[in-house]
């Protein structure tokens, strides 16, 4: 009794431990292909290990059957290593998805065959829902590829027929009874199966939710942050000069001070140096803006080789001109490396503050006029 005890718990353990794998494999192909990253299917790594846990087990569950003298499962089983073992080496060609759809299969006959052989008042069956939530949930999503959407309709499709078969042949006693549990243990197995699948079920949700939400945090920040600076873009930087002229018109006390800054002869480091140097120069000149702005000012990359500044709402237009002029001189005594060469590198920087009634358009109009005065009158140099 115990012996069988013990044999339920390792199946059990087995299959949830494969729906996790199997079904976050499913929602993270999803989720990568969908927003254009590395596909996860292309990542061997994982999935080689992945094959190796499953032989372990099955070479643990091959030594259970036998000691339980249940022949047929002692067949399947030896099925389902010589499976894996294929599975293993069919892993390290391109064909990274027939690995996920052979593992999925697997998990889901050897969940049958138990119920078969070792009775359906086990519960293995409730393992079958939980194929169908880890195979519909991430598959059915509009935009999907249509061959797998497709796939997991035959999937979806080819479990609820499964049940249904099981159940049938469960009520008219055509079921093998030879190597039937014990009711006392098949109860004990039923409760396991049960509350494991529930398990699986919930946890995947919760997986979903916070792939979901990982996801989403990672395509806000693609929306708000310039690609090679990461740096804040235009778009989120005018957002923020709207909230700050609402905060001001709604009475709030601070200031509003921006500026605009240009890097001085840009294009002829380009065509000098080459526009691999010329980006070196743009992530060189955000990470000082990061430590240098840290708590007085926040940076945008504007466009091209220009920067959008905006002070901080406690700090006076005054002191917001005084950091434009260290920055400036900062940068100008900065030697900077691009592309293995030693580069001095200076800007030129226009700046301007809220005044009542004003729209956005109006200061970044001051600045930007400011900032031409700066570099028709010799650059290098802050006009206020």
């Amino acid at each position: 009794m115990y012996f069988t005890i013990f044999l339920a718990a390792v199946i059990c353990g087995k299959i949830l431990l494969s729906y996790f794998q199997v079904g976050g494999f499913f929602f993270m192909s999803f989720m990568d292909s969908f927003y254009g990253g590395k596909n996860v299917y292309e990542t061997s790594e994982g999935y080689e290990k992945l094959m190796i846990f499953y032989l372990c087990i099955h070479l643990a569950l091959e030594v259970v059957y036998i000691g339980s003298s249940c022949t047929p499962m002692e067949i399947i089983n030896i099925g389902s290593i010589l499976l894996y073992v294929g599975l293993f080496f069919l892993n390290k060609t391109k064909h990274k998805l027939y690995v996920v759809w052979g593992t999925m299969w697997e998990i889901l006959l050897h969940a049958v065959l138990g119920s078969v052989f070792m009775g359906y008042n086990c519960g293995f069956f409730f393992w079958i829902f939980s194929l169908v939530a880890m195979s519909f949930v991430p598959l059915y999503i509009p935009l999907y590829n249509v061959f797998l959407r497709s796939m997991a309709t035959v999937y979806v499709v080819s479990n609820c027929i499964i049940f249904v078969l099981l159940k049938f042949f469960s009520e008219h006693g055509m079921l093998p009874s030879r190597y039937n549990a014990s009711p006392q243990v098949a109860n004990v197995m039923y409760f396991i199966n049960a509350s494991l699948s529930l398990g699986t079920v919930v946890g995947q949700l919760i997986f979903y939710s916070y792939s979901v939400s990982k996801y989403n945090a990672t395509l806000k920040r693609m929306n708000e942050t310039d690609y090679l600076t990461g740096l804040y873009n235009r778009k989120y930087m005018i957002g923020l000069f709207n909230k700050e002229i609402d905060r001001m018109d709604s009475g709030e006390s601070g200031d509003i001070s921006i500026a605009i800054l240009d890097i001085d002869f840009f294009k002829k480091i380009n065509d000098t140096y080459g526009h691999n140097a010329g980006d070196e120069i743009l992530i060189d000149l955000a990470n000082m803006f990061r430590s240098e702005g840290e708590g007085k000012y926040m940076v945008a990359r504007w466009g091209g080789e220009e920067f959008a500044i905006l002070g901080s709402y406690d700090l006076s237009y005054e002191a917001f001109c005084e950091e434009m002029r260290s920055l400036n001189k900062k940068i100008a005594t900065t030697g900077f490396i691009a592309d293995n060469n030693e580069l001095t590198v200076t800007v030129s920087i226009g700046t301007a503050h809220y005044e009542k009634g004003e729209t956005i358009v109006d200061i970044i109009k001051k600045a930007d006029d400011r900032l031409y005065e700066a570099k028709e009158t010799g650059r290098n140099k802050v006009i206020s």
